[in-house]
């Protein structure tokens, strides 16, 4: 008996039309999966992003144009990240980015060599512009490949990059900062240096009571407070495996440093660090370190042959600075030269009404009332002579003038001459210690009008008044250089002195 036939029942539409959709999906997940796992192989390598528009006005461009200059000098900025993307206190937009390198242009400013540099403050010949640069960018990151360098072959700019070099990553790795590819691209290219920003001391450590940073503190290990031989080996040990890396990838060491938070161990918790920084850089192979963003103190000079190797300044630029802003610290930084006459300048009172003239300046209060400079850098006014006439002194008004004042030059202290009635009187003052009388004499009865020559040169002071009665006194070497004040000490009412031609002799005269 033959055996029934089965019917085959076929799927619905509906059926077939999910399986089609079912297989389609797991087509093309899989296609997506193999996407995926093509740019996942792919080396990280991000192009280069060409410069957004970066446009200044014709204000801005006149102020940038106006900005001083002072032969022998080089004025260093620091940078870090630019980018849109990230909001960093330190990162700046492309376009804020774009604009300042188009003031600075538009100012004439043409960048140096860490090799200028070190000439520089070595005393060697070197030939800088006039106007002259180093723009330097801390850290190492990915930005200085993809957006800042084509930024610096628009303006034919050059650079230095300060490196943490532990952060630095092989060829291909996605990382926030470069890869050693990346870093021989921008050193074929030559527009690119490098130093070193420590291998592995940018982070904030343990110290006692506190976080800190490692290298310029002692830090805890195991619960206890390393030695200075310990904070030695362990600075020494990291700048060696910084080095290690630029021989490495480079054939050859760093020859500058730039401090981890800009601090070289003045605020840190062991003073004798700070001192004993220069000589373990030195021994690790290094010529020259930065300190970072307006370091040591708020005022920043532009580098000159008198800076200090080891605590080079640089205007520290945020993500807020704008390029006012900008413009306004370059020209704080930038000395100006000693003036020959003094009364004509833009003198502002302190507890004090300031008058002046072509010929005289007049200093009004019924306190201790100064007149001075604001906005001036002094950082070279050196060796000077200050000549000028009192007239008003009394018995309840001394003419006080400051010598060597560091308000426009980076410290805090001055050498102050008093003038009284029957008196002269030397005295000095650093930073919120009390003032020091270096020497003192009584005068003769004058006239009306006293004339007083004050001639420094190095840590020495002569002081004349008249043409018999003389000072000659040696001060604090901190001391070093710093413009001039004019001040009247009054008590019993207000009272006024006249300064008569008061003026700068430079040179040996």
């Amino acid at each position: 008996m033959a055996e029934p036939r089965q019917l085959v029942r076929r799927p619905s539409t509906g059926v077939r039309l999910a399986r089609t959709v079912t297989g389609a999906v797991f087509v093309a997940s899989l296609a997506v999966v193999v996407l995926v796992w093509i740019a996942v192989s792919r080396p990280f390598d991000p192009h280069q992003r060409p410069p957004v528009p970066a446009v200044i006005d014709a204000a801005t461009t006149r102020a940038a144009e106006e900005l001083p200059a002072y032969p022998g000098t080089v004025v260093a900025l620091t940078y870090h990240a630019v980018s849109d993307d990230d909001h960093a206190g330190s990162t700046l937009t492309r376009r804020l980015f774009g604009q300042h390198m188009a003031a600075l242009a538009a100012a004439g400013y043409h960048t140096v060599r860490l090799s200028d540099v070190e000439k520089l403050i070595s005393h060697q010949p070197v030939r800088l512009p006039a106007r002259a640069l180093l723009l330097t960018f801390d850290d190492g990151t990915l930005t200085d490949w993809t957006t800042v360098d084509p930024v610096l072959k628009k303006y034919h700019f050059n650079a230095v990059a300060f490196l943490t070099t532990s952060k630095i990553v092989s060829a291909g790795t996605p990382s926030y900062y470069l890869s050693t590819r990346q870093l021989r691209g921008l050193r074929a290219n030559g527009r690119w240096e490098f130093g070193s920003h420590s291998y592995a001391l940018h982070s904030q450590t343990t110290v006692p009571g506190d976080l800190a940073p490692p290298m310029s503190n002692r830090i805890l290990v195991h619960g206890h407070e390393e030695s200075m031989s310990a904070w030695r080996s362990r600075v020494a040990a990291d700048l060696a495996k910084s080095q290690g890396f630029f021989r490495q990838v480079f054939g050859r060491p760093a020859s500058a440093f730039s401090y981890p938070f800009g601090d070289t161990g003045s605020t840190g918790n062991t003073p004798a660090i700070a001192t004993a920084m220069p000589g373990v850089l030195r021994d690790a192979g290094f010529g020259a370190a930065f300190v970072g963003e307006n370091v040591p103190t708020e005022h920043v000079n532009a580098i000159s042959a008198q800076s200090a190797r080891w605590t080079l300044e640089r205007i520290g630029v945020r993500a807020t600075t704008s390029v006012a802003d900008l413009l306004e610290m370059i020209r704080d930084a930038v000395p100006v030269a000693p003036p020959t006459r003094l009364a004509g300048l833009p003198w502002l009172g302190d507890l004090a009404t300031c008058h002046h003239g072509p010929a005289a300046l007049a200093v009004s209060s019924d306190t201790y009332g100064t007149c001075l400079l604001s906005g001036v850098n002094t950082s070279q006014w050196v060796d000077y002579t200050l000549v000028t006439t009192v007239r008003g002194i009394s018995r309840h008004a001394s003419a006080v003038i400051a010598v060597r004042d560091g308000a426009g030059a980076g410290h805090r202290g001055r050498l102050e001459i008093v003038l009284g009635e029957g008196s002269l009187v030397v005295r000095e003052q650093i930073g919120d210690a009390s003032r020091v009388v270096l020497a003192r004499t009584r005068l003769a009865p004058g006239g009306a009008v006293r004339g007083i020559r004050i001639l420094l040169r190095r840590d020495t002071a002569d002081v004349r008044v008249g043409s018999t009665r003389h000072l000659k006194v040696v001060f604090d070497r901190r001391l070093h250089e710093g413009g001039v004040k004019f001040a009247v000490a009054a008590d019993g009412g207000r009272h006024t002195l006249v300064y008569g031609s008061p003026h700068l002799i430079t040179g040996t005269t």
